[in-house]
């Protein structure tokens, strides 16, 4: 039986390695990475030159610990400066196959399960244009040609799933599958069916396992099942396979909090407070009908650095 996505990517994420593809240049920051200075990566008219340093802990200030600078015909075009803790990664990929690439960036904040903040630099207007994702956990997700066609999709989780109906172990989010076209990103997961299949068979393998049976964080799992059917197209099918799965003694999930911990909002069963969560998210509008082209896009106007 196949675990969790999340556990899956646990181990890539270990050596920050999403997985990059042959052609791509590409600098990595691990753990044993002692300091890079001047340490670069190019692909035709792109050029990136690095530095970094580990973060000392035991200074009264954390500063930013790696800077790098973009390039473009051998003139430097931007320098930024950015925090790194253990794992960063800066990789040269043509997303959408025109002949130039894009620099992706990847920074790990710290933290048991969180997070890994990706930048993507495009060359637009003669200049280099950040596009920011909100921070995602789970290792972040992996760049890959899912259907072949020379351009490269990001593939993520939909983060909104992790402990909202069992603990981050027990959640298994539905996938998120971004393309790259005309400098942005666009919520394309319902186009990619194959790849949708695939994870929905997982999941309904880990739900009727004979081990899994005894197990407290079902409803963790049948929250993303029934938003990866959603995507498919599969809505009612998935809903009555929900209901004749679904712990009924588990009550995570069916209270919502303030910040000071008092409870605002209470549901009488799971299949109620998925209901409006699903809503909430988008995958069903306020009239409960599904939405597979929902965007769960992680790309937001700018981020904070940590």
């Amino acid at each position: 039986m196949n675990l969790f996505w999340p556990s899956l990517l646990m181990g890539s994420f270990l050596t920050l390695g999403l997985p990059a593809l042959a052609e791509n240049p590409r600098l990595d920051i691990d753990y044993e990475t002692t300091t890079l200075d001047g340490a670069s990566v190019e692909q035709g008219a792109i050029r990136v030159i690095a530095s970094y340093t580990p973060i000392d802990y035991q200074a009264d200030e954390i500063g930013h610990n790696l800077r790098y600078q973009l390039f473009y015909n051998g003139e430097l075009r931007l320098s930024v400066e950015s925090t790194a803790a253990m794992f960063a990664g800066i990789e040269l990929i043509d997303l959408d196959g025109n002949g130039t690439a894009e620099v992706v960036v990847q920074t790990f904040t710290g933290g048991a399960h969180c997070c890994m903040a990706y930048t993507t630099y495009a060359w637009q207007n003669e200049q280099f244009k950040p596009i920011y994702f909100d921070y995602l956990d789970a290792g972040g997700g992996r760049f890959e040609d899912l259907n072949g066609d020379g351009k490269t999709e990001f593939v993520t989780l939909d983060n909104a799933f992790f402990y909202s109906f069992s603990s981050y172990a027990g959640s298994y989010p539905p996938s998120v599958i971004l393309t790259y076209e005309n400098g942005q990103y666009q919520d394309a997961t319902a186009e990619f069916s194959a790849h949708l299949e695939a994870v929905v068979a997982n999941m309904r393998e880990v739900i009727e396992d004979p081990e899994f049976a005894g197990r407290i964080d079902k409803n963790g799992v049948l929250a993303g099942y029934v938003a990866q059917s959603i995507r498919l197209g599969q809505y009612r099918q998935a809903w009555q396979y929900m209901l004749t799965h679904y712990d009924r003694t588990d009550d995570w999930g069916l209270y919502t909090y303030t910040d000071a911990a008092e409870v605002v909002q209470t549901y009488p069963d799971f299949p109620t407070a998925l209901y409006a969560f699903l809503q909430d998210l988008g995958y069903l509008d306020a009239s409960g009908r599904p939405q597979s082209m929902v965007d769960r896009s992680p790309v937001v106007a700018e981020r904070e650095q940590f």
